[in-house]
């Protein structure tokens, strides 16, 4: 079988799942490895209970599903989009770390292995500080990651790219959504031209509260180790910290932060979250961070 039929059958299955969540079917294809495995029945290795997922998911996948998935991939390389799938060799590493990985991305432009040394950039309000950040760290040639959904994200974008750096922007729909982009058009053609817009969602996907929880979920995932630019308690910054540590990533704060908001210490006294005086240090021990990991997450 082809690869595009291996990839059909992972589309296939992550739309036959519907009594577990889809980072389950992603553990299972790739502790099978093979969908077409799966679609055929073939549960050698797996436990009973990743067996039974399996074969919940096979009862529900029709030929008709298969052949819908291979055109789809078709359809989406015409427009430039291509998939990577958990069984792919080109499946970020990085992403593994979680227990939540998608079974799947689609992307616009390039993921280089290169990117496994990466940083991402996670703020609420200060954009100047996040612009800082993303030019620091570009310039230490580090690949940064971010959302695209608000003007913080974009200015995030725009200064690592200005920099000369390369940028993974995160959609939080569907990469051919008419909604998804909203007003950051022209920030994601600059971010697929130097880099690589990425989405974990059926293509036609609009968002909602629940895409902008997975957004973030790959925005960490993609990322060697994350900045939080600023952030109050239980807002998005809060919550991302305490998922990414549970990952066992890093984390970077800035001072002011740790100063104002006690949710630093709260969710570092542990261990795992490092406090940077500005953003040449936050560059340097990311780069030292990240070259430290490089064999755990190369691409």
């Amino acid at each position: 079988m082809t690869r595009i039929d291996e990839q059909a059958a992972v589309l296939a299955l992550t739309k036959a799942t519907r009594t577990q969540p889809w980072h389950h079917t992603a553990r299972v294809i790739a502790a099978a490895g093979s969908a077409l495995k799966l679609t055929d029945g073939d549960v050698i290795g797996l436990d009973e209970t990743d067996q039974a997922h399996a074969a919940d998911l096979r009862s529900r996948v029709s030929v008709e599903d298969l052949d819908q998935a291979r055109d789809l991939i078709t359809t989406m390389r015409a427009d430039d989009v291509h998939l990577i799938t958990v069984l792919d060799d080109t499946y970020p590493g990085n992403m593994m770390w979680a227990n939540n990985y998608p079974p799947f991305v689609w992307v616009r432009g390039r993921m280089a292995p290169e990117d496994y040394r990466a940083v991402a950039i996670v703020g609420e309000h200060d954009s100047e500080q996040a612009s800082a950040a993303a030019r620091a760290v570009a310039e230490a040639g580090l690949t940064v990651i971010a959302p695209l959904r608000t003007d913080l994200d974009a200015a995030v974008h725009e200064a690592a790219l200005e920099a000369g750096g390369r940028t993974l922007g995160v959609l939080v729909g569907g990469i051919a959504a008419p909604d998804t982009l909203g007003p950051y058009t022209n920030v994601a053609r600059q971010i697929g031209r130097c880099g690589a817009l990425v989405s974990p969602f059926w293509p036609d996907t609009a968002p909602t509260d629940c895409t902008i929880a997975q957004e973030r979920v790959v925005t960490c995932g993609l990322a060697a180790t994350v900045y939080i630019v600023d952030g109050g308690d239980g807002g998005p910054g809060h919550r991302c910290t305490e998922s990414v540590l549970k990952t066992g990533k890093h984390v970077f704060v800035p001072h002011q932060l740790q100063q104002e908001h006690s949710w630093v210490a709260q969710a570092g006294f542990r261990g795992g979250i490092t406090v940077v005086q500005d953003t040449d240090k936050l560059s340097k021990h990311a780069v030292n961070l990240v070259d430290m990991c490089s064999q755990t997450t190369m691409f």
